[in-house]
């Protein structure tokens, strides 16, 4: 790590971060005018519309046969559903097919029609029925969203504050950027993945605000207490920031990926009833992306910026002395 002179590499971070946002929002909008919006998102923040088939078991003994139909009548009308759930109910059982809203409702609604046609030439006076429904959710007034936010706000704000207070003004700074610029990478690399944001991507937006908070906190109490080092104290800002972060890397490598790796588990053992497949690789995926955000703003990006603004904060400290 040493190696590398981060600290001598802050215009090539900036140029990829700024890159990365570039692309992040150009994906995003295209996305959001062509495709279902500016993020790929899941079931929680997302409108859809579905058809509900209730089948009754003096009609129906087995789910599977009324799935077959249903899927039939889908395919001839050349429509797919993205989600589909089923239970029992007191009469039978009831499965809810889950429609993108970029679906025709028109082509909904004839399944509807084909569906129970289907169930009347089993049974003349089927028990049966289908129904079809449209749900509209308000993608950006949640209240998972804006208590979400409310709380990263607050950790940010929190954070620059206790760095104030623990080590320097420069140190401050230097945090609430890595905060801001890591969450911006990681909105980015969400828009340009299309990985499904629901609740998890809200959950791993928090996470990388707080293993930049714990990264920072190891590379700065590195520094602070090199600086007790009379040989440390000697060498200039870029190389005393190089070694901190080389001595840092470790610890903050484990802690990030050991506490995305419960994240993970906590997540999937949350979904693993729903079987699945997508269910239970979003949120690894989303620990990928949360991580890489995480380690590039705090290990690569910030320490070049924080020399810069250690010099300046230096600039400052000698002008204030010589007018004195």
């Amino acid at each position: 790590m040493t190696n590398l002179k981060l600290s001598s590499k802050m215009h090539l971070f900036i140029i990829i971060s700024t890159v990365l946002a570039v692309i992040g929002v150009a994906v995003g909008l295209i996305c959001h005018f062509v495709a279902d919006g500016y993020f790929n998102f899941g079931a929680e923040f997302k409108s859809y519309n579905t058809v509900e088939v209730n089948y009754a078991y003096v009609d129906y003994s087995d789910e599977k046969e009324v799935m077959d139909i249903c899927d039939g009548v889908f395919d001839k009308a050349g429509v797919s559903y993205f989600a589909v759930a089923s239970g029992d109910t007191s009469e039978g059982g009831r499965i809810i097919y889950k429609f993108s809203k970029g679906v025709d409702e028109a082509k909904l609604a004839e399944t509807v029609t084909g569906i129970q046609s289907e169930f009347e030439k089993k049974v003349e006076t089927a028990q049966s029925y289908a129904a079809f429904h449209s749900f509209a959710t308000q993608l950006n007034g949640g209240k998972v969203l804006t208590f979400a936010s409310i709380a990263i706000v607050v950790a940010i704000v929190l954070q620059f504050l206790y760095f104030l207070i623990r080590y320097k003004v420069t140190m401050a700074f230097a945090a609430f950027l890595a905060n801001v610029h890591n969450l911006v990478i990681y909105v980015s690399l969400l828009a340009i993945t299309r990985v499904p944001v629901g609740i998890s991507a809200v959950a791993f937006g928090a996470l990388t605000v707080l293993v930049t908070m714990i990264a920072c906190g190891f590379i700065f109490d590195r520094y602070r207490r090199n600086l007790k080092k009379e040989n440390f104290a000697k060498l200039d800002g870029d190389e005393q920031t190089d070694i901190s972060v080389s001595e840092s890397f470790k610890s903050i490598l484990y802690s990030v990926v050991g506490i995305a790796t419960v994240a993970v588990v906590i997540f999937v053992m949350l979904s693993i009833s729903a079987m699945s497949a997508l269910t239970i690789l979003t949120p690894a995926l989303l620990a990928i992306i949360s991580v890489a955000s995480a380690m590039y703003g705090t290990v690569f990006f910030v320490p070049p910026v924080y020399t810069r603004i250690k010099r300046i904060g230096d600039t400052v400290k000698a002008r204030s002395k010589s007018k004195k």
